[in-house]
């Protein structure tokens, strides 16, 4: 009924929906660029994509992707803005950390990279990541009472991806943050407590 809270089924239903559209968008993004791709999340195994071993499984990322000798795994997320650590003085995305681990592994078995892409939707960005460059910058949130059910969340600069507009599809320069968004982001951080980006 109008006027009632969300029930937490809804909610979850609607952020589902949401990241199977920004799934479908992305996997559009990659065929553009002339890509094959092979939606694993989208195969009914009853649960996650994982590579079955005879003792154990391995999460894999939601897509494979191939252009010739180019293969990658891809693992897509939708979220709305990037967040603000004002500790690291940088914009970032994060990923489950247990998830993040078995991406890692997943790569190492199969011996196919892996990326981290983003449909960041305030900004209307695609956001692409090599695992092994963005992994440079990885950042584990310190144990917490508050941190969500999905477990520790793993955190990385966003100035480590490449950003492409989602309008044009066109790579966009490399840029130091998004516009701000609140007034205490606003302030500049001096530059020489950046990291660099190489």
């Amino acid at each position: 009924m109008p006027g009632e809270p969300m029930s937490e089924m809804s909610n979850w239903n609607r952020l589902l929906s949401l990241g199977l559209q920004g799934e479908a968008l992305v996997r559009e993004w990659y065929k553009r660029q002339g890509y094959f791709v092979l939606p694993v999340s989208l195969i009914n195994n009853g649960g996650a994509p994982a590579l079955e071993g005879y003792v154990r499984k391995v999460i894999v990322a939601n897509h494979l992707a191939f252009k010739g000798a180019d293969q990658r795994w891809v693992e897509v997320k939708t979220y709305a803005r990037a967040s603000f650590n004002q500790q690291r003085h940088r914009w970032e995305h994060g990923v489950p950390q247990r998830l993040w681990l078995h991406y890692l592994e997943g790569q190492a078995l199969t011996h196919i990279p892996g990326y981290l892409t983003i449909l960041q939707v305030n900004k209307r960005l695609i956001m692409e990541g090599r695992i092994d460059r963005i992994a440079t910058t990885a950042y584990v949130q310190a144990p917490a009472e508050n941190h969500p059910p999905s477990g520790l969340q793993i955190f990385f600069d966003t100035r480590f991806f490449d950003w492409y507009r989602l309008d044009t599809l066109e790579p966009l320069p490399k840029m130091d943050s998004p516009k701000v968004i609140r007034e205490w982001e606003e302030k500049p951080f001096p530059s020489d407590r950046q990291p660099p980006l190489f």
